[in-house]
């Protein structure tokens, strides 16, 4: 595997509370201030949905000079950098610069930012027991919280599930 460089970060975003902001702002201004033209589309980063075993795996070919941010994830699930360079910022893992191959794991509630720095082909597995066969809107909703809010609605629920 490839060394991780770890990127030193100004004062303003030392706590796990700043980078979320930071990750949620950029985010914003990727969504409005992006002209049209400009802006990533699926044509752009071509998405390969798998499914068996009970896992679900997303592939996704992102070009180089793209910046995007992530979803927020409900469930912790491995993330395999297979090829590219990135520099990454997460509230938990603070910042980085990777280079593929290389294999992480993201904790449930993780949301990234990303820069590629070359052409970047990223994959993430996903446990799949309720045996969907396709990428739906159902099955993204199992696997994706809109905010952090129904993060946090997700968490109580499994809490309070019965044994």
């Amino acid at each position: 595997m490839n060394e991780i460089t770890v990127i030193e970060l100004p004062e303003a975003l030392q706590t796990p509370e700043a980078r979320r902001e930071f990750i949620l702002q950029l985010e914003d201004k990727i969504q409005t201030e992006t002209p049209v033209e400009a802006q990533v589309t699926s044509d752009d980063c071509p998405l390969i949905h798998s499914f068996g075993g009970g896992m679900y795996v997303r592939e996704i070919f992102i070009p180089a000079g793209i910046l995007l941010t992530g979803k927020i994830h409900k469930h912790e699930h491995p993330n395999f950098l297979m090829e590219g360079k990135v520099s990454m910022i997460t509230e938990d893992g603070g910042a980085r610069v990777m280079e593929g191959p290389q294999s992480l794991m993201s904790p449930a509630g993780c949301k990234r930012a990303l820069f590629t720095h070359t052409p970047t082909w990223w994959i993430t597995v996903h446990l799949n027991p309720n045996g969907h066969t396709e990428f739906t809107p159902e099955y993204e909703d199992e696997l994706i919280a809109k905010d952090y809010a129904e993060l946090a609605m997700s968490k109580i629920e499994v809490l309070e599930e019965p044994k």
